[in-house]
């Protein structure tokens, strides 16, 4: 007899720069490995095209979303970076992009009431335990999609989503700065490498573009830096080094494996015209943008002396840190960081919330019964 082929509720949708599938948890198996296995085959994983399924091909585009109602105001949500050519959904960050898509979501698929014409809800992301206020405009009972706000690297404009990360710090390694340092010196192949591990909305290891081999006028594009084999392997290395350091893989070898996307890494490069001028690193390649919780730790990072990517000494103290990204194309924007305090017995909530993003919602597209694929391609 044939293999039985379930129907799932889908919704394919843009938040920011990455694009990703949300997907009711009542629809889905319980935590574990058969949800895993179904969400595999709904993105056409083990694949580099993604053909069978409704991924995108790169890491800003192979995501999922899992959202359940709380109350009329809130939900809770689980986001999961999906494996494009591996079998692995990793459940251990969060994407500040698609966190600006949860609300509308919600909003669009009744799970919260539309109320309008501005709506605010309180978004519980279950991966780090820290709460993020949503701001979005309803249009006719649904999430806008049109507007003026225009975001670099997505074509035209849309509605604006505002998000408040409350109490960002040490949402996943416990600490704002997880390794008790700003700046912390390991040996990565040998060599001593400079190097700060933040975690504010998402860990991230901040170490000089030159450390893993950069020069500073290098102009090459990301499809360039990733057919850089060397290249991947020296900054895979760097982060294998502090995933050890900060307690998530049991080697630098083998964090690939143990811990794809924590810590994620950016390369800092020197920049006369930016105050900060960046490479992002997402499942060890480059990203093609700055996503967004890179945008936000960079924010509070740079407050922090001492740290890999703080300002240098003869800037002014600024609550702004304007963020170019390093392709030849310029992606820039900017991050904004009120507090970096960590998650310390005795620490209260600031009097405003710590990190403020601003990102445009795209047009969702609805697949009523978006289907795993058959047998053939089963993921085991």
């Amino acid at each position: 007899m044939g293999e039985t082929i379930r129907s799932v509720q889908a919704v394919l949708m843009r938040g920011g720069t990455s694009k990703g599938l949300f997907l009711h948890a009542r629809d889905l198996p319980p935590a574990g490995a058969e949800r895993d296995d179904l969400i595999l085959r709904l993105m056409g994983s083990l694949d580099p095209m993604q053909i069978d399924g409704l991924g995108g091909t790169f890491s800003s585009t192979s995501k999922v979303v899992v959202v359940e109602p709380v109350d009329e105001d809130s939900v809770r949500y689980w986001f999961g970076q999906v494996g494009i050519d591996r079998a692995v959904v990793e459940w251990s960050g969060n994407c500040g992009n698609l966190t600006s898509a949860v609300g509308a979501f919600a909003v669009d698929e009744g799970l919260v009431p539309a109320g309008g014409p501005q709506r605010r809800l309180v978004l519980h992301n279950a991966n780090t335990g820290v709460d993020v206020e949503v701001e979005l405009r309803i249009d006719g009972g649904r999430a806008a999609t049109t507007g003026d706000l225009a975001v670099a690297g997505v074509p035209g404009t849309g509605s604006p989503v505002v998000t408040r990360y409350l109490e960002p710090g040490g949402g996943v390694l416990g600490a704002l700065l997880p390794t008790g340092a700003a700046r912390d010196t390991l040996v990565v192949d040998g060599i001593p490498v400079e190097l700060s591990v933040v975690d504010a909305t998402h860990p991230y290891v901040f170490v000089a573009a030159v450390a893993v081999g950069l020069a500073p006028d290098d102009a090459r594009t990301p499809e360039q830096l990733n057919a850089d084999s060397a290249l991947l392997e020296r900054v895979e290395a760097v982060r294998g080094a502090a995933a050890v350091r900060v307690g998530v893989a049991s080697s630098a070898r083998a964090t690939a494996e143990e811990s794809p996307i924590v810590p994620r890494i950016v390369l800092v490069h020197t920049d006369d015209e930016a105050q900060l001028r960046v490479t992002a690193f997402s499942m060890g390649r480059v990203h093609r943008a700055v996503p967004m919780t890179a945008a936000l730790c960079i924010g509070a990072a740079a407050q922090l002396a001492g740290c890999c990517s703080s300002r240098p000494a003869s800037s002014p103290p600024s609550r702004r840190t304007s963020c170019g990204s390093a392709s030849p194309r310029r992606c820039s924007g900017s991050a904004t960081s009120s507090c970096c305090s960590g998650r310390r017995p005795g620490s209260r909530a600031p009097p405003r919330p710590p990190a403020t993003t601003r990102a445009s919602a795209g047009s969702p597209r609805a697949w009523r019964s978006a289907r795993p694929s058959d047998r053939s391609s089963r993921v085991s």
